[in-house]
């Protein structure tokens, strides 16, 4: 059950991820939506009072306006997205104030609520939010055919970005299992080594240059990465640290609340919080890489 289910929502995300246009986002965005409510149980399991309408609307708000570019119709520009966020984050916090300030509860509401409910929306649905953004990353030099996935520049950005963060997990969790003997952080997760780390670390630089390579030199004819070998280990090492650290956040944020896992929605993996939880911020770190280094537009 376990290995099918894994197999589904595997194929839902390449062929999401291949699709683009209003697919990506319109998946991915559920699936946040549904982490968003495992993130309300955790802080209802602490005793906070989250807004859930705040946060699922919120959520939604950041996937609407992430994959606005990706639609041919409309023709918006690359960065339509990442402009129109200060915005989007403006109107959350100052929302999720209004509204618990006015929700009419004794004892009305309390700073952690507050707190809980911008911080919801900011983590599952602010940073996965930039997968959306990389998908739809297309500067002006880019010549690009929306029916050939693989003259979309941004198809490349994705799958380094995904390759980089299911090599830190993937080879985390092996070496961990083969060599690990010293516990990385058994204050929040038990199980992680600093063998493990190291491992998944390695490899992910190994990824990134490969993927970058083989974009740029057979995959993708745009060349996607201009030609910058020279920076795919560095990104492939800085998103591996990020990923990582968004594994030991979530379960940061799992011991606190005295869960094991964030749900059981999915059977054999636990919650959407449990499985993308590298993703969070591997994918927000990814973007940012992308858009400085690489093509040098932000």
């Amino acid at each position: 059950m376990r290995v099918f289910y894994g197999w589904l929502l595997f194929s839902i995300a390449t062929a999401s991820i291949m699709a683009g246009g209003i697919w990506l986002p319109l998946v991915l965005g559920a699936a946040c939506v549904v982490g968003g409510n495992e993130f309300i149980s955790m802080a209802k399991a602490k005793g906070m009072n989250p807004s859930p309408r705040i946060i699922r609307s919120m959520i939604i708000a950041f996937f609407v306006v992430a994959g606005l570019s990706g639609v041919p119709g409309l023709k918006l520009p690359w960065n339509f997205g990442v402009e129109h966020f200060p915005i989007l984050l403006t109107v959350g916090i100052c929302s999720s104030f209004f509204r618990l300030l006015f929700r009419g509860e004794n004892p009305p509401a309390t700073i952690a609520d507050i707190a809980s409910t911008i911080l919801g929306f900011i983590y599952v649905g602010f940073l996965p939010s930039h997968l959306v953004l990389l998908r739809n990353l297309c500067p002006p030099e880019f010549f690009t055919y929306q029916s050939n996935p693989l003259m979309q520049p941004g198809l490349a950005y994705v799958w380094v970005s995904l390759f980089i963060i299911w090599a830190t997990d993937v080879f985390a969790y092996y070496f961990g299992k083969k060599f690990g003997k010293r516990l990385l952080y058994p204050q929040v997760s038990p199980k992680k080594t600093v063998e493990g780390a190291l491992g998944g670390f390695l490899m992910s630089i190994f990824w990134a240059t490969f993927v970058v390579y083989t974009a740029d030199h057979y995959a993708f004819a745009c060349h996607p990465f201009l030609g910058k070998l020279w920076q795919a280990p560095l990104m492939g090492g800085i998103v591996s640290i990020g990923a990582q650290l968004g594994d030991l956040c979530e379960s940061l944020l799992k011991r606190d609340a005295g869960m094991k896992d964030s749900s059981t929605i999915i059977p054999g993996h636990g919650g959407f919080l449990d499985r993308g939880d590298s993703l969070l911020f591997g994918s927000a770190i990814c973007y940012y890489w992308i858009c400085l280094v690489v093509l040098g537009i932000l």
